[in-house]
């Protein structure tokens, strides 16, 4: 059986604007990998991510590992799920992963509308009561950040540096886009329908607002919705409110927020949030192909309690639950599988359903007898499509870091007594690694009678 293995991405990797000669800049930077990381450790080298815009994106890092300071400044800015909560079906509101492009815009429910317009017979401009008088739909949708997997490539292409932790699950509540698009009237030349949000800025040395499109079949599909309320709340600012778009099967770039206008088009788009990133490129002179549909993917729960710095876990022996979720674009998940042997051997978990919805991640429980000393754990899920998770993220390389989904590998110790600090109140503090120096336990004696 194949062991999990760190990436190793080709060295042909580049941008399709970047200069030629991008790939042999990034395979002598391969060559030198060793030496560049040692002086990075030494305080000799960094990144070769600039502080100030550009018109190309940095090329993928070949100490994969060192982080520039706006890489930093993105990863707080635009923050993840917290795994704990991978154990609840559906994921609590400030708990869902969050990717703001721009600025987050200040709007007012009540003064909002939508506008609908382009290749329609009728164009509309509709507000927020009125959509909200129209059927409605609540589904739940496992919603993934298409950067998903990023950071764990080597060269690490220059970006949101996300792990594995791009994701969420709500209950979203809004009603469905295809009956407003009959109401306007597709015109018959109408290709593909535009979705443009309040939100702009600046990427690659160009102004635009943030804008998507998806093809007219897609966006005519039952699921497709325009969502005003997450798990039974108006929607958060930073998730789109008053009005975004939710593309249940789509990585979250589909799902415009701050939704301003609807333009069904005769033509693709070629923006640049959908021609020139979310891209799948592999060298400068790649046209690439588009990303759409989520992959395959699963997490784990992480069990037992954290080293606060590392995130490495500590686990008690014996009989140990893990759990954790599993999703994909493609519809249902039909096996999950664990390993905790670093991928030497497998084992299937049994799977429940969180929700009847398709686009709902599924949950999976596995029994581990856990064995004191050092291991490591991975799932992996198989769709209904037959499409499986890789073991090595560099398997998908791309040079943009879009749509990683590697096994998640996760490190844990198991040791006797792990748990038992917290068993009294003041708690007893116990040394887990050696060397650690133990505070003093304070003498709480008896309060007044």
């Amino acid at each position: 059986m194949e062991s999990l293995a760190k990436a190793r991405a080709p060295a042909s990797a580049g941008r399709r604007r970047m200069l030629a000669g991008s790939g042999a800049v990034i395979a002598a930077g391969l060559v030198a990998r060793g030496n560049a990381r040692a002086e990075a450790r030494a305080g000799l080298a960094c990144t070769t991510v600039p502080d100030t815009p550009t018109v190309e994106r940095p090329l993928p890092q070949v100490v994969a590992d060192v982080f520039s300071t706006p890489e930093t400044e993105l990863a707080f800015r635009n923050h993840g799920m917290h795994a704990e909560f991978l154990r609840q079906p559906i994921t609590p509101l400030g708990s869902h992963y969050l990717l703001v492009h721009f600025d987050i815009p200040t709007l007012e429910a009540g003064a909002y509308t939508l506008q609908i317009g382009g290749r329609v017979r009728q164009p509309l401009r509709i507000g927020l009561q009125e959509l909200q008088t129209q059927p409605v739909l609540t589904q739940t949708v496992t919603m993934e950040c298409a950067g998903t997997g990023r950071a764990t490539l080597d060269p690490r292409p220059v970006y949101v540096p996300w792990f594995k932790e791009c994701m969420g699950t709500y209950e979203w509540t809004g009603t469905r886009l295809r009956p407003l698009l009959e109401r306007a009237g597709l015109l018959g030349d109408a290709v593909e329908v535009l979705f443009t949000g309040w939100d702009s800025g600046v990427d690659l040395g160009v102004e635009h607002a943030f804008e998507r499109s998806l093809p007219l079949a897609d966006a005519l599909r039952d699921e497709v919705m325009l969502a005003w309320a997450a798990n039974g709340r108006p929607l958060l600012p930073e998730h789109g409110f008053p009005l975004r778009l939710v593309v249940p099967s789509w990585y979250g770039m589909a799902s415009v927020k701050w939704l301003r206008a609807i333009t069904v088009l005769r033509e693709p788009f070629l923006g640049m949030q959908q021609h020139e990133v979310y891209m799948f490129r592999q060298r400068g002179d790649d046209p690439g192909t588009p990303v759409r549909s989520k992959r395959v993917n699963s997490l784990i729960a992480p069990p037992g309690m954290p080293d606060m710095l590392s995130r490495h876990r500590f686990v008690a022996p014996g009989r140990q639950l893990l759990e954790g979720k599993a999703w994909s674009g493609a519809g249902g998940i039909a096996r999950v599988q664990v390993s905790t042997d670093d991928g030497a051997s497998w084992s299937n978990a049994s799977l429940s359903q969180v929700a009847p919805d398709p686009w709902a991640w599924v949950h999976w429980r596995y029994a581990w007898d856990a064995t004191p000393g050092e291991h490591v754990l991975a799932c992996r899920a198989l769709d209904a499509a037959g499409n499986q998770q890789p073991l090595d993220p560099g398997a998908d390389f791309n040079i943009q870091g879009n749509a990683i989904n590697a096994v998640q590998r996760m490190r844990v110790t198991v040791q006797a007594g792990i748990g038992s600090a917290a068993a009294t109140v003041p708690s007893h503090p116990r040394r887990v690694l050696p060397g650690a120096e133990l505070p003093p336990v304070p003498a709480a004696g008896e309060g007044p009678r």
